[in-house]
């Protein structure tokens, strides 16, 4: 009968395998629409992601957009260099000291920096003028809160703040507004603004791009070589705005002719974190887990099955040496040759004597003569002489005993 135990693993390792596929598929179709990343991330392809707007920008052979996932801390130059922050909430407007000095850096070394801000359709009751609430919004996980500085707040040092305006409402949900173009630039006359919040305190260094009425919601100022852009809304950079209400002329200009653009990611909560799994997709040793892990596999089957047959005479023939005078006997058999077998015996058995009495015994002559007639003869009789040698033994003489001493 064959044994069914290979048998039973290979289907294990067959069901095992088929699991793991169908989860990697699903996983595969959960991350496909991104829905799991927050709102505004490029990672996410459904209406509230900006997945369509990084994916054109890579259609174009002058530009070069990736994601930024890294420690703001770690920017390019900013010389041709756009970075879009995008869905940035509004109280989180602020960074750490030298996350602050990295942006500043950046923008006046050339680099444009875009944020547009998550659209807010109420005003919180905690909401006050011009400052937040939250922690800052590049925030550094491995950063102890105790020796943490107080965050810088941008909306001071750049010159700008804002207040909420509520529009008009149909049915508890606020209808979006038309926001105006101000300035003369190829810019889309209108704009479809989907938030409540407008900029206020400008700096006279700020120009108005686009207003709500008379309340400014998207600027723009020049800072040192590079230039900022703020927008209280963040609608217009979406897939569903990108669908429905595409202002291909803005998207153009908001990245700035620059080659390389950066999606920051590091403030929707989506930051690399350098370790194991990291190096792996970094360096694409895909195979070489899979292959570590077919090694595994096959190690739990050698150790778990036999290969070698059973067979009736293994399972019936029994064991010698079981016992502690079986397994002398055989250790004799296996060790000592027969004709050296009393010589063994009469050494070991002067070894057993007493250091000051091996000499003296009087036996020890007897016998070694009884051994030396065994050895000489052709055909030595080993019962007759091992019988010898136990008479011998057997004579009750004390060590002590005068070597002048007959035995009869």
């Amino acid at each position: 009968m064959l044994n069914r135990r290979p048998l039973l693993l290979l289907a294990l390792l067959a069901v095992l395998g088929g699991f793991g596929y169908g989860l990697v598929q699903l996983f595969k179709l959960r991350f496909a629409s991104g829905d799991n990343y927050p709102a505004y991330s490029s990672l996410r392809g459904d209406p509230l992601g900006c997945r369509v707007y990084f994916e054109s920008l890579e259609q174009l052979s002058d530009s070069q957009p990736r994601r930024f996932t890294q420690s703001i801390g770690n920017l390019p130059e900013g010389k041709g260099a756009t970075l879009f922050v995008f869905g940035l909430p509004w109280s989180e407007m602020s960074a750490e000291e030298d996350e602050y000095k990295a942006l500043e850096s950046f923008v006046r070394g050339g680099g444009r920096l875009v944020v547009t801000l998550y659209p807010e359709l109420k005003k919180p009751h905690f909401f006050t003028s011009g400052f937040g609430t939250n922690g800052p919004a590049f925030k550094n996980p491995l950063l102890d809160d105790e020796h943490r500085h107080p965050p810088v707040n941008l909306r001071e040092k750049w010159g700008f703040g804002y207040e909420f305006v509520p529009g008009a409402r149909e049915n508890f949900v606020l209808t979006p507004v038309v926001a105006r173009r101000i300035q003369s630039a190829p810019l889309p006359e209108t704009l479809s603004w989907h938030s409540a919040l407008v900029l206020t305190n400008l700096d006279f260094t700020w120009r108005i791009l686009y207003a709500r009425g008379t309340d400014p919601v998207m600027i723009e100022k020049q800072h040192g070589n590079g230039s900022i852009v703020v927008a209280t809304d963040s609608y217009f950079v979406s897939n569903e705005a990108l669908r429905q209400e595409r202002a291909a002329d803005l998207l153009a200009w908001l990245a700035g002719g620059s080659r390389e653009i950066l999606f920051d990611e590091t403030h929707l909560g989506v930051q690399e974190r350098p370790g194991v799994a990291t190096l792996f997709r970094r360096y694409q040793l895909h195979g070489g887990v899979i292959a570590l892990l077919a090694l595994a596999a096959l190690f739990i089957w050698k150790s778990s099955v036999s290969f070698i047959p059973r067979t009736n005479e293994l399972a019936t023939t029994p064991i010698l040496g079981r016992e502690s005078a079986a397994g002398f006997e055989n250790l004799l058999r296996r060790s000592i040759a027969p004709k050296d077998l009393l010589q063994t015996s009469l050494d070991e058995w002067h070894k057993s004597a007493p250091l000051d009495q091996r000499a003296t015994d009087p036996r020890r002559e007897k016998i070694r003569a009884v051994v030396d007639a065994y050895n000489a003869q052709e055909k030595p009789n080993v019962v007759e002489t091992y019988r010898e040698i136990a008479g011998i033994l057997n004579r009750k003489k004390l060590w002590n005993e005068p070597s002048t001493t007959t035995y009869h």
